[in-house]
């Protein structure tokens, strides 16, 4: 939230890494499962956006090779297409289970993990 700026940009400035986990980053899946959990309690529930910046921030802070991604929709239902926003680490969809390599074409990757 403090990342928020006025006319609804964000000035982010990631966390430093604290320990690297190496390539499979096996532990990703449970700090995210604990990431969201704290997001519940503290802020509720977040956009799709402000949920991935939340996970990815949360798990480069650990030291997980995590990387933000933004990609808009490649055949919408219904014009315009929307955007959506998830989070990988080491290669890996962690932040949902939709299939967003395949139904969004990314426009924005960043992080520690980012391998655009």
């Amino acid at each position: 939230m403090s990342a928020r700026r006025d006319g609804g940009t964000y000035e982010l400035e990631w966390p430093h890494a604290q320990r690297n986990f190496g390539a499979a980053a096996r532990g990703a899946p449970s700090a995210v499962a604990r990431l969201r959990m704290a997001e519940r309690i503290l802020m509720g529930f977040l956009d799709p956006v402000e949920d991935a910046l939340f996970v990815a921030a949360g798990l480069i802070s650990l030291g997980y090779p995590a990387s933000f991604h933004i990609g808009r929709e490649t055949a919408p239902v219904v014009a315009p297409g929307g955007f959506y926003a998830w989070v990988q680490c080491a290669g890996a969809v962690v932040s949902t289970s939709l299939p967003v390599r395949e139904e969004y074409t990314e426009v924005l990757c960043a992080g520690e993990g980012a391998s655009c």
